[in-house]
């Protein structure tokens, strides 16, 4: 029975980081948070400790309830696999919060300290709250960057379709994108730093009068908008159409950008 828990918790942080562009250090991450469950002697003294550490806390706290159900009820096989979707949604935030976290920590340091390798002191609750706060306060400012910009580039889309003269205001939406896209690099979100990426460089062309605003331009930036919304608020949407007519657009700005240089 242990045996196939262990495998539902790893297939189910596999499932719902599937969908996620993650860099080395997160693949990293995330192998070693796989092996630790499955290479564990007692699972459910293992994830009361994750319970412990700020930086896997809330996720711990979600994957802690889904053992309790998987090991104290009779399992249904007929409804595991819809139980495993929904389950899946519960946890993308968690997972999207735990990269983050991981893409800014020792990862030999944090694992250890769930391994139980180090002697760490004595923490009390209200103190281990505030370090819960302040991080979960942390990766919630990160989000709040990336996606203040949307609304507002989405209704600045409008204005742009097919006009001869680009707006002034396009620079500040420039330097916003170019910003947000290192930012995103910088905590290990790849996907969200191309897609900022393509942003930028797409209106750069437009202001340059390298690339027309065309219904095709405006909806294929449409697209990345979309896709950084999905991925930075965590939720479990179909967004393969809009990553794949982002990349295939991405590809086309390089080119431009490409024979620019050239």
């Amino acid at each position: 029975m242990i045996e196939f828990v262990k495998q539902y918790l790893v297939q189910i942080i596999s499932y719902t980081a599937g969908n996620l562009r993650l860099n080395s250090t997160q693949i990293e991450a995330m192998a070693l948070f796989k092996e630790l469950i499955l290479k564990s002697d007692n699972l459910e003294e293992d994830l009361k400790r994750m319970k412990k550490v700020t930086e896997f806390s809330t996720l711990a706290i979600k994957l802690y309830d889904f053992y309790s159900v998987l090991t104290n009820n009779t399992i249904d096989i007929s409804t595991v696999s819809d139980k495993f979707r929904q389950q899946s949604q519960l946890i993308i935030k968690d997972v999207n919060q735990f990269l983050y976290y991981a893409g800014n920590s020792n990862l030999k340091h944090l694992f250890d300290k769930v391994r139980g390798e180090k002697q760490q002191e004595e923490v009390k609750p209200e103190e281990e709250a505030e370090k819960i706060r302040k991080n979960e306060n942390s990766f919630s400012h990160f989000e709040e960057t990336i996606l203040n910009p949307i609304k507002p580039l989405d209704s600045f889309l409008n204005e742009l379709i097919d006009k001869d003269e680009i707006p002034e205001k396009i620079d500040e939406y420039i330097e916003t994108m170019k910003t947000n896209s290192e930012l995103s690099k910088k905590n290990g979100f790849e996907i969200l730093s191309g897609m900022n990426s393509i942003v930028a460089d797409t209106f750069t062309l437009l202001k340059n009068k390298e690339l027309k605003p065309d219904k095709e331009t405006i909806e294929s930036l449409r697209a990345c908008l979309i896709v950084i919304a999905a991925v930075v608020r965590g939720k479990e949407v179909n967004i393969s159409d809009y990553l794949t007519r982002a990349g295939n657009f991405g590809k086309k700005i390089n080119s431009i950008k490409n024979k620019d240089v050239k």
